[in-house]
């Protein structure tokens, strides 16, 4: 179980420096902005599922 809690707070930490890079560079474009807001709530709700995910691992972890 400590290595599924090990995954999720590396996956949490990737997907979060990539929408630090990922939403100024998706707003500063004007090519398309529906797709650019899609793309930042999808972002969004995966890193919310991943903190959710490692609230719930953590709890199996000593």
């Amino acid at each position: 179980m400590q290595i599924i809690n090990t995954l999720t707070v590396l996956a949490l930490v990737v997907l979060s420096f990539a929408l630090i890079v990922a939403i100024p560079v998706l707003y500063a474009s004007s090519d398309d902005s529906g797709r650019s807001n899609r793309l930042i709530l999808i972002g969004g709700g995966a890193w919310v599922a991943l903190v959710l995910l490692n609230w719930g691992v953590s709890f199996f972890v000593v």
